[in-house]
Parts: structure tokens; C-alpha cells; sequence
């Protein structure tokens, strides 16, 4: 028994009848294969293009010790200290000085870096996302900016390791990831100096005021001492084993116990009148050098945190390619054949049979 669409004898497809199938559609395949590489053509070449996205790691890591050491030379600087100077700033530890390590500068950069702030400031100065971003509102535009840097992750390599990893998945090329985060470690840097030499000249600027109106409290003191020592007619001290000597080994405590004694006029206004005249004419030179040297050390090319652009490790995650043609044709091909072939079965059905 013979049929003219596609024919099984014993269970098995002629192949003959298959061919002759397919080669009588061969038109319509043709056809179907057209359209279908058109139509994936032309889609290809009109929708929005994918961007390529690099995967970029940059390492960071703490600073050389040495690049530090200059600022220890502050807390070498002589000068007086009060009773109160002690119990304010702690002059046995000198806490401003000790967070000023390789170890804790890694951990305060860090801690700039994740602010964003100067992230931010580079990613709105950036051609491509102000073109982007320029017809947004202006919250539109923060929240753009802020989801473009939390493509941007600073983690420690490991628990017990002190370097971390700069990280960066960015939808564009590779040479720009490398200007962002260049510019981006920059203004951290500034801000992680400005803030360290704002404490350290805050640090001096109160001391230097703790000492001015130590003075002026002095001064206001043998004042009084001083007058009380000329009504007296003292003009110097005639039992100096009753009075309190201002040398050396006593300094400290005649400025904070024996300086406001009732009995100091004892001394005579000679000498009273002198300590007067020499506080008046004080100088600070002491805060005067500290303050050059910390202009000094402003002027040193700091590395407050040690990495290398050059050592960048960018790799391409993904890329946006066009599907090759062959293989556009070929899937035209298989979608016209199992056409032609699902038709011919259709119409074996609705064929008459003969009795």
C-alpha cells in the first residue's frame, strides 16, 4: 500500500518520501528562511545595544610606616602644661598622634572612600552619565548617580589581612574605569589629609588658647598681688623661706596651687611686677614653630595609601555580539523544513481515504 504525503512501512520513515517532501517545499523553506533572517537582522541592528561590562580590581594597601614618622616630631615640641592641659588632652598618650599610623590611615581612607561623596563628585563630571543623566529631575539624578557607585565596593582581602580589594563592575570601557577611580583616589586622598591636618591644627589651635588665658588669668592674679604689694611698700620679698621660689622643680604647682595663694604678694612687686612684664611680652614661639612645621609637612608629597593604577586587573565579564549569519540561516532552514513537514502530515489527515 503506497501514499503520496509522508508514507511509514513498518513502523519506519522512508526516507525517500521524506526527501521528495522536503524537496517539493523547498520554495516555501526558502521563503521562511528569508523572512526569518530579516526579521532577526534587522531587530539585531535597530534594538538598544547591551553595553560590554568590565570587571576591574584594583589593590589597596596600607601605606609605608615611614611616611608617617615626620608628624611624631609634633609631640616633641617644649612648651608649659597646666594641671587642666593634662586632664584635656591626655599629653601621655597624645591620642591625635597615635591614630596617625600606616594601619589606621588605610582604615580611615576607607571609611572616606565609602562615603561616596567624592565618588559622586567624579561620576557627575563624567561625559557619558551627564549626557545620560541631563534630562532627568534633580533627584532622579542623585539616585542614578548613587546606583552607578555601588558598582564601586572596597572590601579586606581576607579577616587577618590589612589590604583590600577595589572593585568595580562598569557598563562602558575599559580606559574610563581607569580615569574614574584615578580621580576618585585623588579626592579621597585630599579629603583623608585635609581632615588629619584639621585635627592636628585644631589639636594646637586649643592648646595655644588653653595657654593665652592661662596668661591672662596670670596676669590678672599678680595684678591684684602686685597692688596689694605696693600699699604694703613691698618691694621685695625679706623672708624668702615664707614665699613659694618660682624655679624649676616648683613651676608647676606654684601655677596651679600657689598661684592663687592670698600670699603671694609676698614675693614684692619687683618681682611680681617682672613675671607680669614677661607674660605681656610672650611670644608662643613654641606654637609658632609647631605651626610651621605642620605647614612644613602639608608640602610633603604624602602617600597616605599605597596602590598602583598600572596594576589594574580589568577582564571583559560579557560582551554584546551580533548572531552570526550562517547561524541565522540555518535556524531558518529548521523552522521552514519542520513547516513544510507538520503541513504535509496535516493534510495526510484531511485527505480522503479511497475504500
Amino acid at each position: 500500500m503506497t501514499k503520496k504525503h509522508l508514507i511509514k512501512y513498518n513502523d519506519e520513515i522512508n526516507l525517500v518520501e521524506l526527501f521528495k517532501v522536503i524537496w517539493s517545499g523547498k520554495i516555501t523553506i526558502a521563503l521562511i528562511t528569508l523572512i526569518f533572517f530579516v526579521i532577526i537582522s534587522v531587530n539585531d541592528k535597530y534594538k538598544p545595544k547591551q553595553p560590554n561590562l568590565f570587571e576591574s580590581s584594583l589593590l589597596i594597601k596600607p601605606a609605608k610606616e615611614e611616611q608617617f614618622l615626620s608628624f611624631f616630631s609634633l609631640g616633641y615640641f617644649n612648651y608649659e602644661r597646666s594641671y587642666d592641659e593634662e586632664k584635656i588632652f591626655n599629653y601621655n598618650k597624645e591620642n591625635y598622634l597615635s591614630e596617625i599610623t600606616y594601619l589606621k590611615v588605610l582604615d580611615k581612607f576607607v571609611e572616606e572612600f565609602l562615603d561616596y561623596e567624592e565618588l559622586i563628585k567624579v561620576l557627575r563630571e563624567n561625559e557619558q552619565i551627564k549626557k545620560s543623566i541631563s534630562q532627568l529631575s534633580l533627584d532622579d539624578q542623585k539616585k542614578k548617580l548613587y546606583e552607578y557607585a555601588k558598582l564601586f565596593s572596597l572590601k579586606k582581602i581576607g579577616e587577618n589581612s590589612s589590604y583590600y580589594a577595589l572593585e568595580v563592575t562598569w557598563p562602558n570601557n575599559e580606559r574610563e574605569i581607569e580615569d574614574i577611580l584615578d580621580q576618585t583616589i585623588k579626592l579621597v586622598e585630599e579629603s583623608l589629609a585635609r581632615s588629619i591636618f584639621l585635627r592636628i591644627e585644631s589639636h594646637y589651635r586649643n592648646k595655644k588658647n588653653l595657654a593665652i588665658n592661662r596668661d591672662l588669668a596670670s596676669l590678672e592674679f599678680l595684678s591684684e598681688q602686685s597692688s596689694i604689694a605696693k600699699r604694703l611698700n613691698l618691694f621685695e620679698a625679706k623672708e624668702r623661706e615664707g614665699a613659694i621660689l618660682l624655679d624649676s622643680s616648683n613651676k608647676n604647682r606654684m601655677k596651679n596651687e600657689f598661684m592663687y595663694s592670698n600670699t603671694y604678694y609676698l614675693r614684692g612687686y619687683k618681682v611680681i611686677d617682672m613675671e607680669i612684664d614677661l607674660i605681656k611680652n610672650r611670644k608662643y614661639s613654641q606654637f609658632d614653630n609647631i605651626e610651621k612645621k605642620i605647614a612644613s609637612l602639608k608640602e610633603e608629597d604624602i602617600k597616605w595609601v599605597n596602590y598602583n593604577l598600572l596594576l589594574l586587573d580589568t577582564k571583559l565579564q560579557s560582551k554584546h555580539n551580533p548572531l552570526p549569519s550562517a547561524l541565522i540561516i540555518i535556524f531558518g532552514l529548521l523552522i521552514g523544513t519542520l513547516y513544510v513537514l507538520i503541513s504535509n502530515a496535516l493534510k495526510s489527515y484531511t485527505v480522503p481515504r479511497k475504500k
